[in-house]
């Protein structure tokens, strides 16, 4: 009884071990590529020109170690270990600095018009903000970009040790007029 006992115990053992081991998380590779994109168009805040990769045409960094359920900011956050340093406010990305370049989210109103009463009645608007998306196209569409932040969006599901995965991080710049803007830019 004894040794049956032990035997099952060390069937058993073995089994858990095998199970376990086909389970664990497998940690693919992220490509991250960085593209500028600069509005053309005063009316049309969709129209505009890509610069792309300001570093080639090849990823930026390669993150190793991604596994299944992380998000793309837990993600992008091992790339530091790379040379991409990212700053966040809660799941959006503010600023990424690498080797020479360091940018980061901002904004403010131009050509002011105020009335007479030191009201503010109009302005340009002119700024730049990280945008992201998946894959490698850094040419891809503005329009299109996911409605959704990067420390809310999990990287994809099922990878394996020989997975390789890309996403863009997009530096754009946007300008809109509101109101009744002054002729000239008095900031």
């Amino acid at each position: 009884m004894r040794k049956t006992f032990k035997k099952l115990a060390a069937l058993a053992l073995a089994s858990a071990m095998t199970l376990s081991s086909s389970v664990m998380a497998s940690a693919a590779t992220m490509n991250v590529y960085v593209r500028q994109w600069r509005q053309t168009s005063s009316t049309n805040t969709y129209e505009g020109t890509v610069t792309p990769n300001p570093f080639g045409l090849n990823p930026v960094v390669k993150v190793k170690g991604v596994t299944s359920g992380m998000t793309y900011k837990a993600a992008l956050e091992k790339a530091k270990n790379n040379g991409l340093k990212t700053t966040w406010n809660g799941n959006y990305l503010t600023s990424v600095a690498y080797k020479t370049f360091s940018w980061e989210n901002n904004g403010a109103n131009h050509n002011v018009n105020k009335d007479s009463a030191g009201n503010t009645i109009g302005a340009i608007w002119k700024g730049d903000s990280w945008m992201w998306y998946k894959g490698a196209n850094l040419y891809y569409d503005v329009a299109k970009y996911p409605d959704t932040t990067l420390g809310e969006t999990l990287v994809p599901e099922n990878l394996s040790d020989t997975d390789t995965f890309s996403m863009v991080l997009s530096y754009d710049h946007s300008e809109f007029a509101w109101g009744t803007p002054a002729a000239e830019d008095n900031q």
